[in-house]
């Protein structure tokens, strides 16, 4: 994995772009059946902070690659969103 960011970091110097390594997340998924031994990756010296997930365009991403979690997530915002919806429209009688 350190190889390929290595590569990936080559190929954005050469476009002029640079990683922030602020912000940047490594999320390693490990096959089924093998221990997880989370990776150290080093970007420029680098190293990047590791997490077991994170949400990405409304939906969490989890290292376990279970779905249930965010399943119930968005359950639950919808449940909000309906609960708003209750005290503001529903129940008002002149709509």
């Amino acid at each position: 994995m350190q190889r390929s960011i290595e590569q990936f970091a080559a190929g954005c110097t050469n476009f002029g772009l640079t990683i922030s390594t602020d912000i940047t997340l490594i999320m390693h998924q490990s096959p089924p059946g093998v221990d997880y031994n989370a990776p150290r990756i080093n970007v420029n010296g680098a190293e990047l902070k590791t997490v077991d997930d994170f949400a990405y365009l409304g939906s969490t991403l989890s290292r376990n690659t279970r779905i249930d979690d965010n399943i119930a997530h968005r359950i639950s915002k919808v449940s909000q969103g309906f609960d708003r919806l209750q005290a503001i429209v529903w129940n008002c009688h002149g709509l």
